[in-house]
């Protein structure tokens, strides 16, 4: 469905007493809006909706928000978003939900080098069991964007043939192919990732390699 007609569908919502159905229009339009970079209005979007009540409504409009500023860099931004809702979301008790956001923390520790902190999350998120539901629509998109960013950056360090542009991207792609299931990718990139990691004499890398390897031997087999 192209922007235009995401836009439309959402101010059609606007005008129903529906607040579910005009949430999950509000988030579809807004990861339209972040396919093509358009990050200001995304944020519009959800900024037109002064969320309150119920609860869970309020929790997926900050993990879309949150999901916005994720995409767009502002980190700390994006973190007040998702620490909010997976206060909300423990509350609540909903499994999807902190599985969503225990997802984005683990990822945003990992690209931080906080390795420890971002396989705790990790594995918490994974030991939810939980769907990929589709209210998180634009935070699952966002991680599919930057799955193609990090390859072109890996592309990139491939052509320029230099080991630490290639180790960087390949090794941060680790953390979203576990979150995503994707473990024949997994596989491949922290293989590689180690043969690098040696290479370069990056050992907190190679341990913490080590520690995503364990976790996805467990939940591959889960």
């Amino acid at each position: 469905m192209n922007l235009e007609q995401l836009e439309k569908n959402f101010k059609s919502a606007l005008l129903k007493d529906d607040l579910v159905d005009t949430v999950a229009k509000a988030v579809a339009f807004a990861n339209g809006c972040q396919q093509v970079r358009k990050y200001d209005s995304a944020i519009a979007c959800l900024n037109t909706l002064d969320v309150k009540e119920p609860k869970n409504l309020k929790a997926v409009m900050l993990t879309a928000l949150g999901a916005i500023y994720w995409e767009k860099g502002q980190l700390n931004k994006a973190m007040m978003q998702f620490e909010h809702a997976l206060k909300i979301f423990k509350e609540l008790d909903d499994e999807d939900g902190k599985a969503a956001i225990l997802s984005v923390l683990g990822i945003t520790y990992w690209r931080r080098c906080e390795w420890d902190l971002a396989i705790e999350n990790i594995k918490d998120a994974l030991n939810q069991n939980a769907c990929k539901d589709e209210r998180f629509e634009s935070l699952y998109g966002a991680f599919d964007r930057s799955i193609v960013s990090l390859h072109n950056r890996i592309r990139l360090g491939r052509e320029l043939e230099k080991p630490m542009k290639i180790l960087q991207p390949l090794f941060a792609s680790t953390a979203l192919h576990i979150i995503l299931g994707n473990f024949e990718e997994l596989k491949i990139c922290l293989n590689e990732s180690m043969v690098l990691a040696e290479q370069l004499n990056q050992t907190d890398i190679l341990r913490a390699a080590e520690g995503i390897k364990l976790l996805a031997v467990g939940d591959a087999n889960n």
